[in-house]
């Protein structure tokens, strides 16, 4: 095998690694969330609530 075909591959491989690296990092960059407020928790409580409760009842009701 041709040294400059073996170095030429290896070196779109690398750039390939790379740019997947980068594209990982960009997109773990997008995920980082920032805490709740208080007033953000009490909407999502009271969004979640009623679904728990609902859960809830009707696994008593199959349970029983």
């Amino acid at each position: 095998m041709d040294k400059n075909f073996f170095y030429q591959k290896r070196a779109q491989e690398h750039q390939r690694e790379i740019s997947q690296e980068l594209a990982n990092r960009h997109l773990l960059k997008g995920l980082k969330r920032e805490p709740l407020t208080m007033q953000q928790a009490g909407r999502l409580i009271l969004r979640i609530a009623p679904v728990a409760i609902v859960i809830t009842i009707l696994l008593l009701s199959l349970l029983s």
